[in-house]
């Protein structure tokens, strides 16, 4: 068996303009999804320091994380890591705002409670 020889192939080097459409801008869109996933964190945090959401709104979170799940999903399918990176965070951040929203939920509701069925007790007395 005789193979013919080839000399090797060099790939040519990338231009300024191919590096930064594909790594620069996405590496830029990376980084500022994810600012701006980030950007409740503060309020978030402060809300469960008073141990109640006040006039926090969480609605867009439960949007957040359809968005991110999509996104995910979308950026597993096209083997994309920049879209993935975009979003991943962004997916955890919603998961956990959520389930924080859900307990000062539960718990504003509880202690409502307890002090509406404290009065009623009081009151019978």
């Amino acid at each position: 068996f005789i193979t013919s020889y080839q000399p090797k192939q060099y790939c040519a080097m990338p231009t300024a303009s191919e590096i930064t459409l594909e790594y620069v801008c996405p590496l830029l869109g990376c980084l500022a999804a994810n600012f701006m996933f980030a950007a409740p964190l503060k309020d978030v945090r402060r809300a469960v320091s008073r141990g109640t959401l006040g006039s926090l709104n969480p609605t867009p979170w439960a949007v957040m994380t359809g968005n991110c799940i999509g996104w995910v999903t979308y950026s597993y399918l096209i083997q994309n890591q920049f879209v993935f990176w975009a979003n991943a965070p962004g997916l955890i951040l919603s998961v956990y705002f959520n389930l924080t929203a859900v307990k000062l939920q539960y718990c504003d509701r509880v202690s409502t409670s307890m002090r509406s069925s404290f009065i009623q007790l009081l009151e019978e007395n």
